[in-house]
């Protein structure tokens, strides 16, 4: 039996680590700088190679773009095909509430000489106790302060508010909406309820926010001023028009 043997120094266990760990080191250097994984290192490539990656990444970039957009406008005509698309729940409920004749703004000859009489003899019942109800209420302007107010002359004591366009319409005060709907002319109506028996209504808006049953606080929105900036505003009580410019700071 033969026995084999090497003995070692520690100077030489340093020296043969050294020897493999630098063997190791230029293998590694070797496949790098002779085969294509050079190319990995920063600032390997040449200029104008690297250039054409940067134009083939923003190439493709924009083909994945295209190419969403594409499967949009396919995804679109696809659905209006199967008659998919839901309708405008707003546009909707505005066209199939326009209505033909609205009798507060074109009230006949019969109805103006029906509400002289009723207001004849009913004055003391509601002129007299309209400033009553509305003792604690304070009405607020529906569009923003400095407006010009001039009166219709119409039964109705409406009266004309001029501002500039696509301004809040606000409410004068808390209540109830009782109703909103489009004219054949394309503006809104909207019609609230308050306590003690006040109904505000705002003629003319160019586009309306609030819905039908929807409560309502003092200065909340219910839509914008049209184009011409002119709405037009009545006061009620207890079915009696008020002349609102006595109630309310325009």
């Amino acid at each position: 039996m033969r026995i084999w043997s090497i003995r070692m120094t520690r100077l030489r266990v340093v020296l043969a680590t050294i020897a493999v760990v630098a063997a190791f080191v230029a293998l590694i250097w070797a496949i790098i700088a002779f085969t294509p994984m050079r190319q990995l290192l920063p600032g390997a490539l040449k200029g104008d190679l690297r250039a054409k990656y940067l134009e083939t990444a923003l190439r493709l970039d924009s083909l994945e773009q295209a190419a969403r957009i594409n499967n949009a406008y396919l995804d679109n005509i696809v659905a209006i095909m199967s008659d998919d698309i839901p309708e405008d729940s707003v546009r909707a409920i505005a066209v199939e509430q326009i209505y033909s004749a609205d009798s507060l703004l074109a009230a006949t000859e019969a109805e103006r000489l029906f509400v002289s009489r009723y207001e004849e003899e009913e004055r003391f019942n509601l002129s007299v106790l309209a400033p009553i109800a509305a003792e604690g209420l304070i009405f607020t302007s529906p569009v923003a302060s400095g407006c010009e107010v001039a009166p219709t002359g119409d039964v109705a004591k409406s009266i004309a508010l001029s501002v500039a366009k696509n301004l809040p319409v606000s409410a004068i005060y808390r209540g109830t909406v009782v109703d909103v709907y489009c004219r054949n002319d394309g503006l809104f109506n909207v019609i609230v309820q308050h306590p003690n028996d006040f109904v505000s209504v705002y003629n003319g808006i160019g586009e309306a926010f609030a819905n039908k049953g929807k409560k309502v606080d003092g200065g909340q929105a219910l839509g914008q001023t049209p184009a011409t900036g002119i709405i037009y505003f009545e006061l009620w009580h207890n079915g009696s028009p008020l002349d609102s410019r006595d109630y309310i700071a325009f």
